[in-house]
């Protein structure tokens, strides 16, 4: 695929699907499945379904109620944990909390991360974007991460890409004054629109990390690509203490009418045209996400 082809023609708000923000969440939105769906059955320690149980809802609220002495952090989309492990390990005085949208990942996930000693993190089996606002309250969240999302390449997809304005808007409300949403990716248009979506929602402090590991441990794509020599990039988002939230109506200017022009991008911010051509290579040549939600 051509990296002009990450930046679809045809926007999602000129043909807005009629069952409205509900086609973005996985599954469906939480009132549908609470009404038709049926109970997951995921286990674990600490595993939590809050679609279906009641009693699970009231705990992970318990879990992030404000507290001074202990940090919350959360991440969304932690697949297999490998960053979850090593962070909770490091830091046992914070309280993790996760979304994955794959039992499977959130079972073994789970049984991982009590081989290693860690008891102060949460996994919760549903779509982030659905069940944060029932479950955290507004400015409690000292560190949000999303690592490596899908891209969502297709012009039909481009609706279920995780870092839009609703999203950041969300997390913004979450965040605490001077609270932190880091954004990986490998994906070098990714990171631009998904940078362009971050700098559309007033409250935030946007920057472009020079150092794309942000002195974290790294999760199992980001090591893959370590290993491979392959870049990746890193975005900052902090809350700005007093500062409104609000949602900017200007188009994103990485979705370009005709495709993404490298080489107008790279004139207008200093960028590189040869890196930019070679994460295009890199960007077409993983199909399959290593962390993604």
């Amino acid at each position: 695929m051509a990296m002009r082809d990450f930046h679809p023609q045809t926007r999602d708000s000129d043909r807005r699907d009629k069952r409205g923000d509900a086609v973005r969440i996985v599954g469906g939105a939480l009132a549908m499945r609470r009404a038709h769906g049926q109970p997951t059955g995921a286990s674990g320690v600490h595993v939590y379904d809050p679609i279906f149980r009641d009693d699970h809802i009231a705990l992970l609220r318990a879990f992030c109620a404000p507290d001074a002495t202990r940090p919350l952090v959360v991440e969304v989309g932690f697949q297999r944990a490998r960053f979850a492990r090593a962070y909770c390990s490091q830091h046992p005085e914070t309280r993790y909390l996760g979304f994955e949208i794959r039992r499977k990942f959130v079972e073994e996930s789970d049984a991982w991360m009590q081989r290693a000693g860690c008891d102060n993190y949460r996994l919760a089996l549903v779509d982030a974007r659905e069940a944060m606002p029932e479950l955290i309250e507004a400015a409690s969240v000292d560190r949000m991460f999303t690592f490596f999302p899908d891209p969502w390449w297709k012009s039909k997809q481009r609706k279920r890409r995780l870092l839009d304005r609703s999203f950041v808007a969300l997390a913004a409300r979450l965040l605490k004054p001077g609270g932190t949403l880091l954004v990986k990716t490998d994906v070098a248009g990714y990171a631009d629109w998904a940078q362009a979506e971050l700098e559309a929602v007033s409250g935030l402090r946007v920057e472009r990390l020079d150092d794309p590991r942000a002195g974290l441990p790294p999760t199992q794509r980001e090591r893959r690509c370590i290993e491979a020599g392959l870049p990746t990039w890193a975005v900052l988002a902090t809350r700005v203490e007093g500062a409104a939230i609000a949602i900017s109506d200007e188009p994103n200017r990485y979705d370009l009418a005709h495709g993404y022009d490298t080489k107008a991008i790279a004139d207008d911010d200093g960028g590189d045209d040869a890196a930019s051509d070679d994460a295009a290579q890199h960007d077409t040549s993983n199909r399959d996400r290593g962390d993604d939600i």
